[in-house]
């Protein structure tokens, strides 16, 4: 019976691939121009399955998608094993650029890490993690920088690509939304240039894209992200579509008006989720039956 049941739970999975392959065509949508650069919208927190997310990296792309975004980065914590398979199956089809990363972890701090070949280790101080991040030649923002991941001295930050200034833990309360301002005021000086960035650190819920990041990119390519973060030229979005960042790179985001979140109709994406989680569940309990 065991047997019977491993080769359903693997045939529902199967149908959830087929099922969330099919329903969710991606479009290549264009980005606008601005000038020399690509207006570019990106969520540069977001986990996956297998790890700490509950979309596959396919249907993950499919929402990122839907949500009229340009570039996500996979952050799963503290491994890139997902985020780099994500990364090479969107080499394959269009649709928004796929940046391998890792959100490292440490109880101290957490770091939201992009443009990764490795995993970095989070048992080191802040600014040791940034320049292992840097020698790969990736970026560093400060994840969620509440009181409660304070964990940087002025060098890390310092070093610093980027901060989260928009991020959906900023609607639980007036102290958690001027942590983050507070933290980006330390940020900007000791670093005139460290970007503002907006994400949805994206789990299950919130959905993907409701806090976001746009910015210019020479290139509309992975290295065109990264440069264009490290260049500061990145405007935050919150939940309620405020902007935060340089008032002349907010008035010219404004004038371009980019792409909203579009919703559309997701029923069998939907049942994708719940057949690929069944037959996640299945195999998981008989794993565990049969090593007692």
């Amino acid at each position: 019976m065991t047997w019977s049941t491993r080769r359903l739970a693997a045939a529902l999975f199967l149908l959830a691939v087929v099922i969330g392959t099919v329903s969710n065509p991606r479009g290549g949508r264009v980005p606008p121009r601005v000038g020399d650069y690509w207006l570019l919208a990106g969520d540069f927190h977001v986990h996956a399955f297998p790890g700490d997310g509950s979309l596959v990296p396919w249907l993950l792309r499919d929402a990122a998608a839907h949500a009229g975004l340009d570039v996500i980065a996979v952050t799963n914590h503290n491994q890139v094993f997902t985020a780099r398979f994500g990364q090479w199956l969107a080499r394959f089809s269009a649709g928004p650029l796929v940046i391998a990363g890792q959100e490292i972890t440490n109880p101290d701090y957490h770091l939201a890490a992009i443009g990764l070949d490795r995993s970095v280790n989070a048992d080191q101080p802040a600014a040791a993690a940034i320049a292992e991040v840097h020698a790969q030649g990736g970026v560093v923002i400060a994840a969620h920088p509440t009181r409660d991941y304070q964990g940087f001295d002025d060098a890390a930050v310092a070093s610093l690509d980027g901060t989260e200034l928009a991020h959906p833990a900023m609607d639980a309360s007036d102290n958690e939304r001027q942590d983050f301002a507070a933290f980006f005021a330390r940020a900007r000086r000791l670093n005139p240039q460290v970007s503002p960035i907006g994400s949805s650190d994206f789990h299950v819920t919130p959905a993907i894209g409701q806090c976001r990041t746009y910015l210019l990119a020479r290139e509309h390519s992975a290295a065109g992200v990264l440069e264009a973060i490290r260049s500061g030229r990145t405007v935050a979005v919150d939940a309620n579509r405020r902007l935060y960042g340089d008032p002349k790179l907010i008035e010219l985001i404004e004038r371009s008006a980019p792409m909203e979140r579009v919703e559309t109709p997701d029923t069998w994406r939907r049942l994708a989720v719940a057949l690929a989680w069944i037959a996640l569940s299945v195999m998981l309990v008989i794993g565990k039956a049969q090593s007692r």
